[in-house]
C-alpha cells in the first residue's frame, strides 16, 4: 500500500520574492517590511514586488520586521507590589484601561513580574531586550527596578504613584478624602474613625493626609485603625465606647475595606447608616449586587491606565507629555452614610 508523506509547504522568503521580481533583497525589505534604508523604490517596482509577494503568499517575519522598524508594537505593564491578580477589582479596572488604550493605538500588552528567581536584574535585561516599546509601571517609591530604568532609553510612565524622573498619571486622592470629610460633616458627624492601610504607599498616604487636614479644619475628631481584612477588633472596641467618645462614621481607605466593614456591622446587628455611617474610596463595583449602595469616591482608574498608554505613544512619537497628571475624582452619594 502506498504511503503518502505530507510535507509542510515552505514559506516564501525575501530572497524568493526578490528573485521572482528581479530586484534586490533590500528593495523587497523596504517595501514589505518597512526597513529603514537609503534604497529608493519606484512606484512601478513597488507594485511589482507587492504582486509577486501576493503570488508567492509571502508573510513577513514579525521578529525580523520588528528589528527592522526598531519597534514591536507591544507595551509592557509591571506591578512592583508582588502580585497581579486579575480577579482583584482594582487590577481589573487598570487592566481594562490598559487593554482598551492598547487596542485603540493598535498595540499589544505584555504583563511582567519577577518570577522563577529571575530577580530585578533579570527583569531589567528582559525589558531592555527589545520585547517592548514602552512600559507602564505601578510600583512603590523605592522599587529597585526604577533606578535601573532611569538610565535606560525605554519610555516609562507610572500609574497611581508619582515617581521622580518619570511621567505619572494618578487621581486626586487628597481631594477625594476631603470630599468625604466634608460630606460627613454636612451630615452632622463630628467624630470619624478612619480605617487606614498600614504603611501605605504615597498615594494612599495622601488619602490619610486629606482626611486628617479636613477633619482638623472643621473641628472634628478623628480616630485611626489599621485595616486588617477579617479582623475588626479595633473597630469593635471603638464602637463599644461611651456615646460621647464613640465615632458616628467610619471612613475606609478603599471600597473593599468598606464592604467588609458593612458586612461586620450586619453580623453584629449594627444598623448602617442609622447607628454608624460607612464610606469607601475608588467606586469599584462589588462582584455581587448588594441591597445598599456605598457612599464613596469615584476614581477613574481605567482612564488613568488608558492615559498612561497614550503618553507612551506620544513619547515614542517624540512629543512631550506632562510629568504629573492628576485626574479629578467625584463623590458618589449612596445609602451607607
Amino acid at each position: 500500500m502506498e504511503t503518502r508523506k505530507h510535507q509542510a509547504q515552505k514559506s516564501a522568503t525575501l530572497d524568493d520574492v526578490a528573485a521572482r521580481a528581479g530586484v534586490t533583497r533590500m528593495a523587497v525589505s523596504v517595501v514589505l517590511n518597512g526597513s529603514r534604508s537609503g534604497t529608493r523604490v519606484s512606484k512601478a517596482t513597488r507594485q511589482r514586488i507587492l504582486d509577486v509577494a501576493q503570488e508567492l503568499n509571502y508573510r513577513p517575519n514579525s521578529v525580523a520586521r520588528s528589528l527592522a522598524l526598531r519597534a514591536t508594537h507591544i507595551f509592557g505593564f509591571y506591578s512592583g507590589f508582588n502580585y497581579f491578580d486579575a480577579r482583584n477589582p482594582f487590577m481589573a479596572e487598570m487592566t481594562a484601561g490598559l487593554l482598551e488604550a492598547c487596542a485603540r493605538h493598535k498595540r499589544d500588552l505584555l504583563l511582567h513580574s519577577v518570577f522563577r528567581g529571575q530577580g530585578i536584574n533579570g527583569l531589567y535585561d528582559e525589558l531592555l531586550s527589545g520585547k517592548v516599546d514602552g512600559l507602564v509601571v505601578w510600583v512603590p517609591d523605592d522599587d529597585p527596578l526604577m533606578a535601573l530604568l532611569r538610565a535606560s532609553h525605554l519610555p516609562v510612565v507610572s500609574v497611581v504613584e508619582s515617581l521622580p524622573a518619570f511621567p505619572s498619571v494618578g487621581v486626586d486622592e487628597y481631594g477625594g478624602a476631603v470630599q468625604i470629610a466634608q460630606y460627613l460633616f454636612e451630615k452632622g458627624h463630628r467624630s470619624i474613625l478612619y480605617r487606614m492601610l498600614g504603611a501605605p504607599p504615597r498615594s494612599r498616604g495622601r488619602r490619610l493626609e486629606g482626611i486628617q487636614d479636613a477633619v482638623a479644619q472643621r473641628g472634628m475628631q478623628l480616630q485611626l485603625t489599621t485595616y486588617r481584612p477579617q479582623d475588626f477588633s479595633q473597630e469593635a472596641l471603638a464602637l463599644s465606647r461611651p456615646p460621647d467618645s464613640r465615632p458616628t462614621a467610619i471612613a475606609c481607605w478603599n471600597d473593599l475595606a468598606a464592604y467588609q466593614m458593612l458586612s461586620f456591622c450586619r453580623r453584629s446587628g449594627i444598623a448602617v447608616p442609622q447607628e454608624i455611617a460607612i464610606t469607601g474610596f475608588d467606586s469599584i463595583e462589588p462582584p455581587v449586587e448588594l441591597d445598599q449602595h456605598l457612599t464613596t469616591v469615584r476614581a477613574p482608574w481605567a482612564e488613568v491606565a488608558s492615559t498612561a498608554i497614550t503618553y507612551l505613544v506620544e513619547l515614542l512619537e517624540g512629543k512631550e507629555v506632562p510629568m504629573e497628571t492628576t485626574l479629578p475624582v467625584e463623590l458618589v452619594c449612596g445609602d451607607t452614610a
